[in-house]
C-alpha cells in the first residue's frame, strides 16, 4: 500500500525555495557585460565647442570650424606637426586603417591641428593629413592665444624644449572623440592598437545615433 505523503519540515521548505530561487536567477536572461573602452572618459563630460579656429586649403583660404560633430557623427580630433617623426604618422594611419574597416566611417569625420603653424602651411598641412585621410579637415593659426585655450579644453599641451642644444617639438600624442553636442567623450593615449580603436569608434557610433 503506497503511503501518504507526510508533510515538509517548514526549514526545508524555505531552504527548496532559496535554492530554486537562485537557479532561476543563475538561468533567467541577464544583460551582458559590457566591454570596457580602450580610451578614457573624463568626469565631468568636457565641452570643447567654446572657441573657433580656421579650417584651411592648400591655397590659404580659411573658415570658422567648430569643434562640434555633426548630427549623429564622430569628430575626431588631433593635435600635432608633420614633420613629427614617430607619434603622428603612427596615430593617423592606425585612425585610417581602424575607420577603415567600419561600414558607416562616412559618419566620421577627422580634424587634425597644427601645433607647428610657423612650418606646416596650408599646402603642406592639407597634404599630410589627407594623405591620411582624404576628406580631414586641417586647421592652423598662428596665433597662439586662440590655439592655447582650445588645447587646454582638450586637455593637450605642446611646446618647444632644448635638447642637445636644438630646440624640439613636443605635444600630447592623444587623439579624441567628439559628439553633436561638442562633448569630448572619449580619449585615446598614443599607443592604443588599431583593433582597440576600431572597437571603440564603432562602439561610439552606436551610442550616437
Amino acid at each position: 500500500m503506497t503511503k501518504p505523503l507526510q508533510p515538509r519540515h517548514p526549514r526545508a521548505v524555505l531552504a527548496i525555495a532559496i535554492a530554486c530561487g537562485l537557479l532561476l536567477a543563475a538561468c533567467g536572461d541577464s544583460e551582458p557585460e559590457v566591454e570596457a573602452f580602450a580610451g578614457f572618459e573624463r568626469t565631468p563630460t568636457p565641452v570643447v565647442d567654446e572657441h573657433e579656429l580656421p579650417a584651411i586649403e592648400a591655397d590659404g583660404s580659411e573658415t570658422p570650424f567648430s569643434f562640434r560633430a555633426a548630427t549623429g557623427e564622430l569628430l575626431l580630433v588631433y593635435f600635432g606637426y608633420t614633420s613629427c617623426p614617430d607619434v603622428c604618422p603612427t596615430t593617423l594611419s592606425d585612425l585610417a586603417r581602424a575607420s577603415g574597416r567600419l561600414d558607416d566611417a562616412e559618419r566620421i569625420d577627422v580634424a587634425m591641428i597644427t601645433i607647428d603653424p610657423e612650418v606646416d602651411t596650408p599646402e603642406v598641412l592639407t597634404g599630410y593629413v589627407r594623405s591620411f585621410v582624404p576628406d580631414a579637415t586641417a586647421i592652423r593659426t598662428v596665433d597662439d592665444a586662440r590655439l592655447r585655450p582650445v588645447a587646454d579644453l582638450f586637455g593637450a599641451d605642446y611646446g618647444t624644449i632644448e635638447q642637445n642644444g636644438e630646440e624640439t617639438v613636443f605635444h600630447t600624442g592623444s587623439l579624441y572623440a567628439v559628439d553633436d553636442a561638442g562633448q569630448l567623450i572619449l580619449t585615446w593615449p598614443f599607443g592604443v592598437s588599431t583593433d582597440d580603436l576600431e572597437r571603440d569608434l564603432s562602439r561610439l557610433l552606436e551610442e550616437v545615433v
